[in-house]
């Protein structure tokens, strides 16, 4: 083969590599402040549901809490609990340092969380679950949880806006049909 021939098959094999690299990177999200849960196995981006919520403050002896409440016992997104969680937001890098995830106490069908609670003059902030910020695309932002989360019910906010997620079990510790024999 003619060292021309060689270098025109290269070059087309590289760029074909290069593109099949592009299209596997999922698109950046469109809308400001919308989190997306980033699925591990496809990279698909999949909408949070967003969800309305009231501000409620509950007194008591000595202090003051500050806290969401959402209607119903479950968010209409479920993921199950196997690895650390990446969600994907557009926002700005002040903005992005805003994003929190809390984890919902569930009780007479509502979801509630707190936001801080006021001893006195001195407020004492719900900081949420640690998680790890990092650049995503160019105008948007993923984070990741620093451990595996719990089965349970989340919600992720930046702002004024509640999205939420439902986590379950993995299949095998949820149904003991599926577990190894003693």
């Amino acid at each position: 083969m003619s060292l021309h021939k060689w270098l025109a098959v290269l070059a087309c094999s590289i760029s074909l590599c290069v593109a099949q690299t592009d299209t596997n990177k999922p698109s950046e999200p469109e809308s400001i402040g919308v989190f997306f849960y980033l699925e591990p196995a496809t990279q698909a981006l999949k909408e949070l549901p967003k969800e309305e919520y009231k501000r409620h403050r509950g007194t008591g002896w000595a202090s003051v809490t500050d806290s969401v409440k959402v209607s119903g016992p479950v968010s209409t997104f479920h993921i199950t609990s196997s690895d650390k969680a990446t969600f994907v937001f557009k926002a700005t890098g002040e903005a992005a340092q805003r994003a929190k995830l809390y984890r919902f106490t569930v009780k007479d069908g509502w979801r509630e969380y707190e936001i801080g609670t006021w001893k006195r003059r001195d407020f004492l902030p719900n900081t949420g679950l640690p998680l790890t910020l990092a650049q995503f695309g160019s105008s948007s932002y993923k984070v990741t949880t620093q451990a595996p989360l719990e089965p349970g019910e989340y919600a992720l906010t930046m702002g004024p806006s509640v999205y939420t997620l439902s986590v379950s079990a993995p299949a095998s510790a949820s149904n003991p049909a599926n577990a190894p024999a003693k």
